[in-house]
């Protein structure tokens, strides 16, 4: 009789395991595909299908229009007589009629300017088309579900391409 000590079982378990599992895996056969369903799942998009228009009024700043600013309007009479009431806080004397007449002639002048920069708001129609979308879902193919029978049993995998044949692999587990 042959006795074994506890550090050879331990290795002679370990190889006769490790021959049961390489003899498992060598057991891989390829077996002949015989139903193939394409994986699909759905997709939507947006397409866009024409326009859809529609008036609109639509406002515009736009210059006055041509003014003379040399004429004299309720404006630059105002600004001479605020220019000249202004003109009356300052100085003593001759200081103040000079004051008087600066202020008033400041402000007409400030009054008169302020002319050139008037804007006048104006209105016109266009018209304005805006795209139209309609959302389209369709079903796309993401892969197959290739299946075949073995030993009695359906077997199936997924792939991105149909596959001719399936690998099996017959794996021996040892407890």
């Amino acid at each position: 009789m042959v006795q074994i000590f506890p550090k050879e079982y331990k290795m002679v378990k370990k190889l006769l395991l490790t021959m049961l599992i390489c003899g498992g895996i060598a057991n891989a056969e390829l077996i002949k595909v015989t139903e193939q369903v394409a994986v699909t799942k759905p997709y939507t998009k947006k397409v866009k299908t024409g326009q859809r228009c529609y008036e609109d009024t639509v406002e515009q700043s736009v210059p006055c229009g041509d003014h003379d600013t040399n004429t004299i309007g309720i404006d630059t009479l105002l600004g001479a007589v605020i220019g000249v009431a202004v003109g009356n806080q300052i100085g003593r004397g001759n200081g103040r009629a000079v004051a008087k007449v600066v202020g008033g002639l400041g402000g007409a002048y400030a009054a008169n300017q302020t002319r050139d920069g008037n804007m006048c708001k104006t209105y016109h129609q266009v018209t304005k088309c805006d795209p139209t979308y309609d959302y389209i879902t369709q079903d796309v193919t993401v892969g197959y579900k290739n299946c075949a029978m073995y030993k009695g049993q359906k077997v199936c995998k997924e792939s991105k391409e149909p596959l001719e044949y399936l690998d099996v692999t017959q794996r021996i587990y040892v407890h």
